[in-house]
């Protein structure tokens, strides 16, 4: 069997619609940091998760960075293997990131042995031209930190067994 590939991780969002960005600017912050580059292939993917699924294939864990609406204060941070909030009118996304890996799960038979975990970060709302607040902003290099973490841990804990983390900001 082919080797897998290394953990692939992507920030989605939409950085000219205010806090919907804190998915790119966490990207953009690892893509910075060699510990992470050296472990992880990291893509800024914005809202078009169909345009990067052929990077998928092989990979043990995928790790996905969005913004997410949630009934949370904004800069809150989910950890989880699935993505945990509603999907709501005001996502910027034509195809929500949640549904868009569910497609992908569905008709790539090999995305079977992909661990995905989702790492969210609360917004209470997103518009075109807004500038990301100061909560969210201050979330994205928490949430950057939390995956270095995530990424030092799956070093020495085989798959499938962390669990969910949450933290508020």
């Amino acid at each position: 069997p082919e080797a897998m590939k290394r953990t692939l991780i992507l920030g989605l969002g939409n950085t000219l619609m205010g806090d919907d960005g804190a998915g790119m600017r966490v990207a953009e912050l690892l893509l910075a940091d060699p510990f992470v580059t050296t472990r992880a292939d990291v893509i800024a993917a914005g809202t078009d998760v169909l345009r990067v699924a052929d990077r998928f294939a092989g990979r043990r864990l995928v790790i996905l960075v969005d913004a997410a609406i949630c009934d949370h204060e904004p800069g809150w941070i989910s950890v989880a293997d699935e993505c945990l909030c509603e999907e709501h009118k005001e996502y910027a996304h034509s195809l929500s990131a949640p549904h868009t890996v569910e497609l992908l799960q569905t008709v790539m038979p090999f995305l079977a042995q992909a661990s995905f975990k989702w790492v969210l970060i609360g917004v209470s709302s997103v518009g075109v031209g807004q500038e990301m607040s100061a909560r969210v902003a201050a979330a994205v290099p928490h949430a950057a930190a939390m995956i270095k973490r995530l990424l030092r841990s799956r070093e020495s804990i085989p798959v499938h067994t962390s669990p969910p983390f949450r933290q508020a900001i």
